[in-house]
């Protein structure tokens, strides 16, 4: 029936049941929105939660990396010492040959009263990983403990200027040259061989146990890593 042929009453009707439908739809929109909006805040609430777990196990990284850090404290890394099929007096030959030249330095100027002898200077040293005669790389380092952190604050004070150089013979056994380094822990060390390798960074290095770094460019300050577990972008902004 065409709309020309309906009466009043009935063209009424049909306008408010489209009216009608209108409302329910509207009714359906506001109800889908407020579910969403439900569904928006618990994703919110989720995320917050997600960042406030992700920051609550930085922290307790951080302080598991510090306390693993505490406990190298009156430990160094010797690289770059050649080895040999008997190593069983590897901590004479390390005293003799690298820190006792050093330790005297010290003395020479004033960080140390007497030049200790071997017994007050190494506790325990051993190579981290094994020694293969005649392979064509690097020996591993040597882990060394010493028994005091006077010691071992000397050496690293004085081992820049002090350092013994690798004789021919050394040389030919791979060795380039003697390099002592604070024993850092796996995440501190990674993270500052990140930074060694970015072209933003002139330089990097650790004292105790904390990572510095030297921007690249002129009038640059040297800055302190505030955490090894920040990505090397955000070290860097």
């Amino acid at each position: 029936m065409a709309n020309s042929q309906l009466s009043s009453d009935q063209k009424l009707d049909m306008i408010l049941s489209e009216i009608s439908e209108v409302k329910q739809l509207v009714n359906r929109v506001a109800t889908l929105e407020s579910k969403v909006a439900e569904q928006d805040a618990t994703i919110q609430h989720l995320c917050d939660q997600v960042c406030s777990l992700t920051a609550e196990i930085k922290t307790l990284k951080e302080k598991v990396n510090t306390s693993d850090q505490l406990q190298k404290g009156n430990a160094l890394r010797l690289f770059g010492f050649p080895g040999s099929n008997d190593e069983t007096s590897l901590s004479t030959k390390i005293y003799d040959r690298v820190l006792k030249p050093i330790l005297v330095a010290a003395k020479s100027k004033g960080d140390l009263s007497t030049v200790p002898q071997i017994n007050n200077v190494i506790e325990n040293c051993f190579r981290v990983g094994k020694f293969s005669p005649g392979a064509n790389k690097p020996p591993p380092p040597i882990l060394i403990k010493f028994t005091s952190s006077a010691v071992r604050l000397a050496l690293l004070k004085n081992k820049r200027t002090n350092m013994p150089s690798p004789t021919e013979g050394e040389k030919n056994n791979g060795c380039k040259r003697f390099i002592l380094a604070e024993d850092l822990t796996t995440p501190t060390y990674r993270k500052m061989q990140e930074l060694q390798k970015d072209d933003r960074v002139s330089k990097a290095w650790s004292i105790n146990g904390e990572i510095w770094y030297l921007p690249t460019g002129e009038n640059q300050k040297s800055k302190k890593v505030k955490s090894v577990y920040d990505d090397i972008n955000t070290i860097l902004s």
